[in-house]
């Protein structure tokens, strides 16, 4: 696995569901943010340097697996790591730590991207080799 980054919240109300735990399909707007925070900590940033280039990193799959329950309140320490890194993808790899516990897992997921071009997926290495560059030495 790649360098981490971490994320930080707080579970919202609005986030779980009529049981006050929350809401499986929420999590993957966690991951978002944890992957836009490493992204950052990877000098990628989505908004400064992937975008202005026209690239975009087309999700294939996302999966997530519950092991504790959260509730409103709760902290949310997530850490983002890369996976494996290839021409024309990357994935992530997510941990939720359990609030209140040393090193327990609530959650975990992974997510799979394609880079993509002006609506077309491409080799990375070949359009922008220093963009791909910073994705290899992540790993």
């Amino acid at each position: 696995m790649g360098v981490g980054s971490e994320w930080h919240s707080r579970v919202r109300w609005a986030e779980c569901d009529a049981a006050g735990i929350i809401y499986h399909a929420r999590v993957f707007d966690w991951f978002s943010e944890g992957r836009i925070v490493w992204l950052v900590d990877h000098d990628l940033d989505y908004y400064e340097v992937l975008r202005p280039q026209g690239i975009e990193l087309l999700v294939k799959s996302a999966t997530a697996s519950f092991h504790h329950t959260l509730h409103p309140g709760d902290p949310v320490r997530l850490v983002v790591e890369s996976e494996t890194v290839t021409p024309t993808r990357v994935s992530f790899r997510y941990r939720v730590l359990a609030p209140h516990q040393t090193n327990v897992v609530a959650l975990e997921g992974l997510t799979e991207h394609a880079f993509v071009v002006e609506g077309r997926a491409r080799r990375l290495d070949r359009f922008a080799p220093d963009i791909y560059a910073r994705f290899a030495r992540s790993r």
